[in-house]
């Protein structure tokens, strides 16, 4: 059996996931741990990571480290859009080596893109024919175009839950001139990156990340269903707009806290994040998205695995 493990290092959160191969095959996960420094907060606008997210994130990597080596996993750690946007990323790289013995790579967009289109798919069954696989995470926007279950085209767009709520939503309470005006500058930044997309009426487009997972949650409270395990669920555009309703009535985090379904620890950026699905959604025409509850961390894994 192998063992294998990889460490996501995020705009929002800091993610590891072990797992290991059996005799037959299967994949199974033996362990998940998850913080939030959330580190593109703390990356100022000359670019300077600032020591408390450092500080943060080398916590979180220090732990993952141990849990690693209780497993004797082989690891593969990837930072996003968060490091590639700070100029002292690496200082970064050379302490996590340091201090926790971590050697970080921070992907390109379209790398990233690529694991997640690998990851997104895992447990969707034949995916015959054209797909989409969008990732919105908490600083960039992953689009791949993929054909018979392999990716074609990728694209990466610096648009994430985070972005758009600190540049354009703005501090609580988030008014409605505030969320017209995050639509139409989500929507410039995305018209000429979707024209790759346009014009497919088979393609299947597949949502991954844990925006589109809280917004299916969500959904699926509103019509009395209270599942957590939402992979492979079939999110109508209709069921989607109205969880964008349902959060845009909720102008402050006291609010936000009580629609059924929330997760206390995302409801302060849920709205940036579900108005970039919105936009999605819009432009394509879409009538649906599927769910993937996997997506990077899951595409690592099963190229550490050769499967």
């Amino acid at each position: 059996m192998s063992t294998v493990a990889v460490v996501d290092i995020g705009s929002n959160s800091v993610c590891l996931l072990v797992a290991r191969r059996g005799a037959d095959g299967a994949v199974t996960v033996l362990d998940k741990l998850k913080d939030t420094p959330r580190l593109r907060d703390e990356i100022d606008e000359n670019g300077v990571l600032s020591e408390v997210g450092a500080a943060r994130t080398l916590a979180a990597l220090r732990l993952f480290a141990q849990v690693i080596g209780q497993h004797k996993a082989r690891v593969r750690v990837v930072a996003t859009a968060a490091l590639r946007a700070a100029c002292n990323a690496q200082d970064f790289i050379a302490r996590a080596q340091r201090e926790a013995g971590l050697r970080v790579e921070i992907v390109t967009g379209d790398e990233e893109a690529r694991l997640a289109f690998l990851g997104a798919l895992s447990g969707l069954g034949e995916l015959d024919g054209e797909t989409m696989v969008a990732d919105v995470g908490g600083g960039s926007t992953e689009l791949v175009l993929g054909l018979d279950g392999r990716a074609v085209q990728t694209m990466s767009e610096p648009l994430g839950a985070l972005t758009v709520t600190r540049d354009w939503l703005g501090p609580d309470p988030v008014s409605p001139a505030a969320v017209a005006h995050a639509r139409a500058q989500i929507r410039a930044m995305l018209t000429p990156v979707v024209d790759a997309f346009r014009g497919r009426p088979q393609l299947r487009a597949v949502a991954t990340s844990g925006t589109i997972q809280w917004v299916a949650r969500i959904a699926c409270v509103q019509a009395g269903d209270s599942r957590q395990d939402v992979h492979g669920l079939e999110l109508s555009a209709v069921a989607l707009r109205q969880v964008v309703q349902a959060l845009q009535a909720a102008p402050n985090l006291a609010d936000r806290l009580r629609i059924p379904g929330m997760d206390p620890s995302r409801a302060d950026i849920l709205l940036g994040g579900t108005l970039i699905y919105e936009a999605l959604t819009d432009l394509l025409d879409l009538p649906l998205w599927t769910v993937s509850m996997a997506g990077l961390r899951m595409g690592v894994i099963h190229e550490l695995l050769g499967t």
